[in-house]
């Protein structure tokens, strides 16, 4: 049987980790959308998500790129993106695993339009962006 100081250290343990993996975890999906509305930024100007929706409509640009900022405007959280992710044309039979390079992953659009409309737990950081 575990004595009671040892089993409260180990809750104390397994809390801070989890913080701290959270914290983590935060960090680098943050750098990420950093880093693609940076990017939109710099191609179209205007706030991150107005950039990042423009590289979304932006027919010319890399599926790469537009997929990219389908997935940041989903972690943003912006009602105005919705418009545009509605709008987008993408093949209607697609299978796992799913190709980025080559057209919008539908999967990826849904899931973005489900982020803006539910709960994020990260969403909070982007008032630093």
């Amino acid at each position: 049987m575990i004595k009671k100081p040892k089993l409260e250290l180990a809750i104390i343990i397994t809390i801070i980790t989890v913080f701290v993996l959270y914290g983590i975890g935060t960090r680098l999906i943050f750098k990420g959308v950093q880093q693609y509305a940076t990017e939109a930024q710099s191609m179209y100007g205007g706030d991150a998500v107005g950039a990042l929706i423009a590289l979304v409509e932006d027919e010319s640009a890399s599926f790469e790129s537009r997929n990219s900022a389908i997935w940041a405007l989903g972690q943003l959280g912006s009602d105005r993106a919705l418009p545009a992710l509605g709008n987008l044309n993408y093949p209607t039979h697609q299978e796992p695993p799913y190709d980025a390079t080559a057209y919008i992953v539908e999967y990826g659009v849904k899931k973005s339009i489900r982020q803006i409309n539910g709960f994020s737990t990260t969403r909070w950081m982007y008032r630093f962006l």
